[in-house]
């Protein structure tokens, strides 16, 4: 009767049968014998290099699952691409500045980031210049903007000449459309500077 010898390795079994009996110890040659030796050794050396195998379903551990696990998945995620917003453009009085004494006629320098162009043009999205002097409060975001009005002026240059008399007086700045409509607050804010013009001396 043969006799089988299991031989536990990672989990899998590996059945070695091997014919040990009463047929090899009568072979009279040791030959004959020798390749079902060599054969059950190499068998051995080749399950020993593979380890635990993946169709083991019982004891194949977790290295097999072709699902990555946390540990492989990427940490980052796209981010989310903000929505479009329009910038908020910027206006200036450049000159004069804020308390500053000043001769008449008085220098106005303006700037702004936003689309500038005269109205008669009538160029799309393009705005111009609007300046109060003393007029406070002044047209509101939204509002016509009084053409014929002492103390309302128009422009699309970076400069305005002013005739203003002696006095402290409030220069404010805001953007009208090509209809005259002020540019509300939420796109460009009135900035506004108070000066104090003298007469001018002699000398001048």
């Amino acid at each position: 009767m043969k006799r089988v010898k299991f031989v536990q390795l990672g989990g899998s079994a590996l059945a070695l049968a091997i014919g040990i009996g009463p047929g090899i110890r009568r072979m009279s040659n040791l030959k004959t014998a020798a390749p079902v030796v060599v054969a059950a050794l190499l068998i051995f050396a080749v399950t020993c290099s593979k380890g635990v195998s993946c169709s083991d379903t019982k004891n194949a551990s977790d290295d097999c699952s072709g699902t990555p696990t946390a540990s492989h998945a990427s940490a980052t995620k796209p981010t989310a691409v903000p929505p479009n917003i329009t910038a908020q453009a910027s206006l200036e009085i450049k000159a004069p500045l804020q308390g500053e004494t000043v001769t008449s006629p008085v220098t106005v320098e303006v700037a702004s980031t936003h689309l500038i162009a005269a109205p008669e043009l009538n160029v799309p999205n393009a705005a111009h210049y609007h300046v109060f002097v003393d007029k406070v409060p002044f047209t509101a975001g939204g509002m016509t903007i009084p053409l014929d009005e002492p103390g309302v002026y128009h422009f699309a240059q970076s400069t305005l000449q002013l005739d203003i008399p002696p006095g402290k007086h409030t220069i404010v700045l805001v953007l009208g459309d090509n209809s005259h409509v002020r540019v509300p607050e939420s796109e460009a804010h009135a900035v506004a500077v108070d000066i104090i013009v003298v007469q001018p001396s002699p000398a001048q």
